[in-house]
């Protein structure tokens, strides 16, 4: 990742003025910058300008090909479960999984991923997102923890890394030590075309290393949104 890729991030733009914008939402172009925005691929920029409105979810469905994850991760997943299911606790291959988008507020979108393990019941994997003025874009998971995410593009993907977490506390946000954090987060969207996209997630600790890695190829659903 590029220096200029990361000044764009921080850099305002135009919002790109979309048909298919229903109800305002997290204004990705502005988070990303002007140039970097423009490197997208069209259809990156066409899913993230989309918006899911209040009655209207946005779905897409396919394949982790993979869904790994270390000693230390597995671990990690369960402990988390009794804050609610931010990682998923198990490991698999070409594990099929859906993302819905659900509208949560203005400038907040609850994202639900959902895993169809072969003999097991499903599980959900729920956070939220959302745009705040000085902050940037942030990602919040049960009992106050979450995020503060760096969006730019590098290399024509959409990547999500984090830079900061914390716990919130009334109104106050305590930042959190980072060797007490699953790590960095990076997530990578890739456009591959005829509707088809990459998703890749990694957490990856200073001392622990790569906690939970996942890559998948989805595509939204036909009919989820005009």
């Amino acid at each position: 990742m590029s220096t200029p890729a990361l000044a764009d991030a921080e850099q305002p733009a135009a919002t790109d003025t979309n048909k298919h914008r229903r109800h305002p939402g997290i204004d990705f172009a502005a988070l990303v910058g002007g140039e970097g925005w423009r490197r997208l691929a069209p259809d990156i920029r066409r899913r993230f300008s989309e918006h899911p409105a209040p009655d209207r979810p946005i779905r897409y469905a396919g394949t982790m090909h993979k869904v790994e994850c270390s000693r230390p991760g597995l671990a990690l997943a369960w402990l988390c479960r009794l804050i609610g299911t931010p990682f998923t606790p198990y490991r698999g291959r070409y594990v099929p999984v859906s993302i819905t988008l659900h509208h949560h507020g203005e400038g907040s979108v609850r994202w639900e991923r959902d895993y169809r393990y072969p003999g097991r019941r499903p599980l959900r994997v729920t956070s939220v997102k959302r745009s705040e003025a000085g902050t940037g874009l942030v990602e919040c998971v049960g009992f106050g923890l979450g995020m503060r995410l760096a969006v730019f593009e590098a290399n024509g993907e959409l990547h999500f890394l984090s830079l900061r977490y914390f716990f919130t506390l009334g109104r106050r946000r305590i930042p959190l030590p980072r060797l007490l954090t699953p790590g960095t987060a990076h997530v990578i969207h890739a456009d591959l075309g005829h509707g088809r996209f990459r998703f890749a997630m990694t957490f990856h600790h200073d001392w622990l290393g790569t906690l939970f890695h996942q890559d998948g190829v989805f595509h939204q659903e036909p009919g989820a949104t005009q």
